[in-house]
């Protein structure tokens, strides 16, 4: 049993209003536009997806009826094959005799068998007895308006157009070579056929077309050029040797849509809500850690670990990179990936980078270091792209010692974003002393041409290439080229993630 709090559908429509009718009336701007957008594509995606999956299920019921209709059709077409051809049967084993002797057995056999209106012998294409015409000799053309004659001679059955007894009213006849241009034949007539047309096309107003192997189709239902039809499929029978034709209109899918739609349409409006409340839910919690890193830094949550940068030739520590953390009150640590993109979708990355200066102002001046000592710090490229960031940079740097060279470290991304803003303020911070580094090399979208043209400082190796040396025999021809290409722009290599002597050591042999 499913229980839906009012309350929440009351909060619910009234969120809508205020949300799709509010940004419109008290123009709240953009942030209320993303947000209606989102809560737009919440709403009508249920529903669109409903809609789609009503079509289709619509499409598969009214295929599955057609079917079944079909298959109506032609097994009770099969059943009346089935006994005309046994009537024949018995109608060819008198063959022998003269009609005058067998015309009464005809005359029984044609009116005591269901569907048969006529059964009688052929001859050259000459009628010579009939249940119904006795022994009088016709003409078949005559008769039945066509030919029946057979070079296969084989059984078929064949359709016409009427006969010169019941003319306009169409007609199946069975034909049963017998030998020496004999022919046994019985006639049924159609209306047995139409009437079950009728009631199989009342469910969904379908047009029936049989055809056998010679002759007019026999067609029931509404047969009207201008009407869009949905969908024409084709059946057989190997016992009748008839294909039946069955064309549903556009219209007849309609109550089925109707129907499929009353079912789905409740699915769709309880998984609006669901996706409604886990969007929420997620927007509450995004929210919400947005004002925990606010939060966090007011309060002095975070800190700033200093990963050593190395001389593989002599091992000495030349310096520094600064790595922000957080480790929140109650103790957990929140993953540098969570609270940077966090900061970067919540528009807090500037104050946060900021925080790290000062955090790093007061780490480094009780340090004691030797000039020059390498200080990277990571960039983001909205802080790149504002116009604070030169002289927040030159606030840090002023306010160190001058022992620390300031490296800031940006990565391939930021550099392609925009390269003639990025190029315009790392010359201006080179004027000051400062260095560049491109960090994580080898993963993002940097040409050679737009390396040069930056004139960095540092190349920084991406992790993932170090990792891969976990043996001697290890190849690293990514690692080497990128080694060989720094050198030749006369760049300082920095390998970030060296976690083992023998990383060391390779290190070491390749550089």
């Amino acid at each position: 049993m499913l229980i839906i709090d009012q309350s929440a559908i009351t909060r619910f429509y009234w969120q809508l209003y205020y949300n799709f009718l509010g940004c419109i009336t008290l123009m709240r701007g953009e942030t209320c536009m993303v947000f209606n957008k989102k809560m737009f594509v919440l709403i009508i995606i249920p529903g669109i997806l409903g809609v789609l999956l009503s079509f289709a299920m619509s499409i598969f019921q009214m295929n599955r009826d057609t079917t079944i209709t079909a298959g109506i059709l032609l097994k009770q077409l099969d059943n009346v094959t089935q006994i005309v051809q046994h009537t024949t049967k018995l109608t060819s084993i008198l063959v022998m005799k003269p009609c005058k002797d067998i015309l009464e057995q005809l005359i029984a056999n044609g009116a005591l068998t269901p569907y048969v209106r006529t059964t009688g012998l052929i001859e050259n294409n000459f009628q010579i007895c009939s249940s119904v015409s006795g022994f009088k000799k016709m003409n078949v053309n005559d008769v039945y308006g066509t030919s029946f004659h057979n070079k296969n001679k084989e059984s078929r059955i064949v359709s016409i157009s009427g006969t010169s007894f019941v003319p306009g009213k169409t007609a199946i006849v069975f034909l049963m070579p017998i030998g020496n241009d004999m022919t046994a034949f019985s006639i049924v007539e159609s209306r047995y056929i139409y009437d079950l047309m009728d009631v199989l096309d009342d469910e969904n107003d379908d047009s029936f077309s049989l055809r056998f192997t010679e002759g007019p189709a026999i067609i029931s239902g509404v047969n009207n050029n201008d009407r869009l039809y949905m969908l024409k499929r084709d059946f057989n029978s190997a016992i009748s040797q008839a294909r039946l034709t069955v064309t549903t209109p556009m219209i007849s899918l309609y109550p089925y849509i109707i129907s499929n739609v009353l079912y789905i349409l409740p699915l769709s409006i309880i998984l609006s809500f669901i996706l409604y409340f886990l969007w929420q839910h997620w927007m509450s919690r995004k929210m919400s850690l947005a004002e925990e890193i606010k939060k966090g830094m007011s309060s002095g949550e975070f800190s700033v670990h200093y990963q050593p940068v190395c001389d593989t030739t002599t091992k000495a520590c030349l310096g520094v990179e600064a790595l922000m953390r957080w480790q929140r009150e109650d103790g957990k640590n929140i993953s540098p990936v969570v609270f940077i993109r966090a900061a970067e979708e919540e528009n807090l990355i500037i104050p946060l980078t900021k925080h790290l200066f000062e955090l790093i102002i007061q780490d480094v001046q009780s340090w004691k270091v030797k000039k020059p000592f390498h200080l990277g710090i990571n960039i983001a490229a909205e802080h790149l792209a504002h116009p604070d960031f030169v002289g927040d940079v030159l606030h840090i740097k002023n306010a160190i010692s001058d022992k620390f060279n300031i490296v800031l470290e940006i990565t391939e991304r930021n550099l392609v974003e925009d390269t003639n803003l990025a190029l315009q303020k790392i010359n201006e911070l080179r004027i000051h002393g400062c260095e560049f580094a491109v960090d994580d090399f080898g993963t993002g979208y940097c040409s050679l041409g737009l390396l040069q043209k930056l004139s960095v400082d540092y190349l920084k190796i991406d992790k993932s290439f170090i990792d891969t040396l976990t043996t001697a025999e290890d190849e690293t021809p990514v690692l080497d080229i990128i080694i060989k290409l720094s050198n030749r722009l006369n760049l300082i290599t920095i390998a970030e993630g060296v976690s083992t002597p023998h990383q060391q050591n390779i290190l070491f042999i390749i550089t």
